[in-house]
């Protein structure tokens, strides 16, 4: 079996422009990611994903292998779409770009789960943190994710949910992985975006909108998506205590 990794990579960002390739330690954030990714013991081959000039230069310069894609894709598990259709796989993991910290553990635990999945006929996995810290739970950037009883996800949300009214319950963190089959992604990127996922920008949640249900597994914590500059501080900070 075939397992992609994919790491989605574009210039424009509203928040922080340019991010891939801005230096942490001495390296480009999308160099870090590529890095760890190349570690899983599952994915079988990395890409990286752009439809920027720049990216793409440097991704030649370094030696790390990228497809060239449309720049009109909403979402980064769209842009892995369009790898489907040049890269055949079995399996494509949509590894986030701005995540320097991902655990190569994290990413065989989420492709693991996608493979028992599809006994059940479930198609699309993720991941999540099953303990999200006070400061999390107040910030509208860390998405939160309801994991149902037979380990498929319920719904995801910028809110802190769910909402302790009879009795209290872990709020969680979603991290940034997916893992689709190829059916499952090419599905995906033709259905309608909703409305939810258009208010949330949150992208699977077009999965759940249109009645398809999501694995999901708890992660090692210790990753988190870099937004804006002064997350590029924090990681920094902790790469080199490493």
């Amino acid at each position: 079996m075939k397992v992609l990794g994919v790491i989605p990579a574009r210039w424009a960002s509203t928040r922080f422009p340019g991010k891939p390739l801005k230096q942490i330690a001495g390296k480009a954030m999308i160099h870090w990611v590529w890095d760890q990714t190349k570690k899983s013991a599952i994915i079988s081959e990395v890409v990286i994903a752009t439809d920027d000039k720049r990216i793409a230069d440097y991704c030649r310069v370094n030696g790390l292998d990228f497809v060239m894609t449309s720049s009109s894709h909403p979402t980064g598990s769209d842009r892995l779409a369009e790898v489907a259709d040049k890269i055949s796989a079995d399996v494509y993991v949509n590894v986030q770009g701005d995540e320097p910290l991902i655990e190569p553990e994290a990413i065989d635990a989420v492709t693991s789960c996608l493979l028992t999945a599809m006994d059940r006929g479930i198609e699309l996995a993720t991941g999540y943190i099953e303990k999200a810290s006070e400061e999390q739970l107040d910030d509208p950037s860390i998405v939160h994710l309801v994991p149902s009883m037979d380990g498929c996800v319920i719904t995801f949300t910028r809110l802190p949910v769910p909402y302790p009214l009879a009795e209290t319950m872990q709020r969680t963190v979603h991290v940034g992985l997916y893992a689709f089959t190829r059916k499952a992604l090419k599905l995906f990127s033709k259905l309608e975006r909703g409305p939810v996922e258009r208010a949330e920008s949150i992208e699977v949640i077009r999965y759940l909108e249109h009645g398809y249900r999501i694995a999901c597994v708890p992660v090692t914590p210790g990753s988190f998506g870099v937004d804006t500059p002064e997350d590029l501080v924090k990681v920094e900070a902790i790469l080199r205590k490493k």
